[in-house]
């Protein structure tokens, strides 16, 4: 069942038709494997569902609600403002037989998403977030000004909402969100699961109501047969899927994290910083003249949090890739790697020799030496290495990021950077705490699997 949403990565566009069957459907799809328990479907729970953890999600309704609706929403989603509105009129239509669930699902293209989600995240610590909530999808449209508008007509102080935004409070709640909005298969927004039934869009109220209404009469049926009435939800979950897996996956898995060893890379930043950037770069690649920029933004915005680490991975196709990569193993040998960075992907991917040799005499560095070096394949096995390491870790293009190991693959936006920055400064908190030195948190952070919603703390 679909109607209307925003789809992660790319811009808005209807999504596929809908299957009563949605297991057959996803069956029929070649990049899906959802995964469940292996114990059989409960007689009494029809229908395919999915085991949607609330966690520490804001909750509108009694605990008791026959039917629990999880929506994973971006505020800046033009549909998720109509889904908004349908969600108003079931909670009218149905009263306590109905709560509401939110997770924050931000787009990467919205500009403002993420800042608005934060700005959720500062109302929720005030204990204001469905005042808040209701506010922004009374407005059409999302900026700064209607963020901290929202902030007003909630009762929240707009001074606090924005410093909270500016620290950026609370991301890494938003970050658990998207992780595990993508382990379940949500790719866009609004995605609502009701009593882990997946809907994927803004559906019509009739639709929705027709849904709610079988759920209601199925939970009366689970209370006639013992199940306690704040027990509902967690029996309708209980054997819903899980996990939906690429069967055959390109790239890294974005919610894994790898061990990516800097080995001779030259980095940039003290050895102690809680967060290490490695980036798989091609000096001639476009895309990597984007990616160089949010780099430098996130070094601005980091300082001495942030390390950077840089790998090279000139692709074949790339007339001057190697020629650039054997020149900036001539410019680190000289201590000038940086600069030599910086200054060949100020040109933007427009390469030649004699450009290369330019920046090489504005570094100060023996022209004639560097120009020799270019045609050196003496040093290739340090490429080829550099090389050889991305693709075991997954990297078939540029740019490729590893953030303490967890991999972003192409010309992100600055907002994927900060969700996984934020997570992993926090992580990083956590092992100092424990007694980890600074020194040994990149080592231990690229060792240890990404936390989940635990079962302490899935359901209330």
């Amino acid at each position: 069942m679909g109607l209307f949403a925003c789809a992660h990565g790319r811009s808005p566009e209807p999504p596929p038709p809908p299957a009563d069957d949605r297991a057959a459907d996803a069956d029929r799809l070649p990049a899906f494997d959802a995964a469940r328990p292996k114990s059989a479907e409960p007689a009494d729970v029809p229908f395919e569902r999915y085991h949607v953890l609330l966690g520490d999600a804001p909750v509108r309704g009694p605990e008791d609600a026959k039917v629990t609706i999880v929506m994973f929403s971006d505020f800046e989603c033009p549909f998720c403002r109509q889904g908004y509105e349908v969600l108003e009129r079931i909670r009218q239509a149905y009263g306590d037989d109905v709560r509401v669930a939110y997770k924050a699902f931000p787009l990467d293209f919205h500009e403002h998403a993420l800042a608005a989600a934060a700005a959720a995240e500062s109302a929720r610590e005030a204990g204001r977030f469905w005042a808040f909530f209701d506010a922004m999808f009374a407005q059409s449209e999302v900026t700064v000004e209607t963020i901290l508008a929202a902030a007003r007509a909630a009762g929240l102080d707009p001074g606090r909402v924005r410093a909270d935004m500016q620290a950026r409070r609370g991301i890494t709640r938003v970050a658990r969100n998207l992780r595990q909005g993508r382990r379940l298969g949500v790719s866009s927004t609004p995605t609502f699961f009701v009593n882990g039934r997946m809907i994927k869009g803004a559906q019509p109220f009739d639709a929705m109501s027709a849904l709610v209404e079988q759920e209601i009469a199925l939970a009366k049926r689970w209370q006639a047969a013992g199940v306690p009435a704040d027990g509902i939800y967690a029996h309708a979950i209980a054997d819903g899927y899980r996990r939906v897996e690429y069967r055959k996956r390109k790239g890294p898995d974005p919610d894994g994290v790898y061990r990516v060893p800097l080995g001779d890379a030259p980095v940039l930043g003290p050895p102690d910083a809680p967060v290490t950037l490695v980036i798989f770069g091609d000096f001639e690649c476009p895309f990597c003249v984007v990616g160089h920029e949010v780099v430098a933004q996130l070094a601005a915005t980091y300082g001495e949090k942030l390390r950077i680490a840089y790998k090279h991975f000139p692709l074949p196709f790339h007339e001057h890739a190697i020629l650039a990569a054997r020149g900036a193993l001539f410019a680190q040998a000289k201590g000038k790697f940086w600069p030599y960075y910086d200054a060949v992907y100020a040109r933007r991917a427009d390469l030649s020799v004699d450009a290369l040799v330019e920046i090489a005499r504005d570094l100060g560095l023996s022209p004639d030496a560097f120009r020799k070096a270019l045609y050196d394949d003496g040093r290739d096995d340090r490429i080829l290495r550099d090389i050889r390491q991305g693709m075991e870790l997954g990297v078939s293009g540029t740019p490729a990021f590893f953030v303490n190991g967890r991999p972003i693959v192409g010309a992100q936006p600055p907002a994927a950077f900060i969700l996984l920055i934020e997570e992993e400064l926090s992580r990083a908190a956590d092992l100092r705490e424990a007694g980890v030195p600074p020194e040994r948190l990149y080592d231990e952070l690229t060792r240890r699997p990404l936390d989940e919603i635990s079962a302490d703390d899935e359901q209330r």
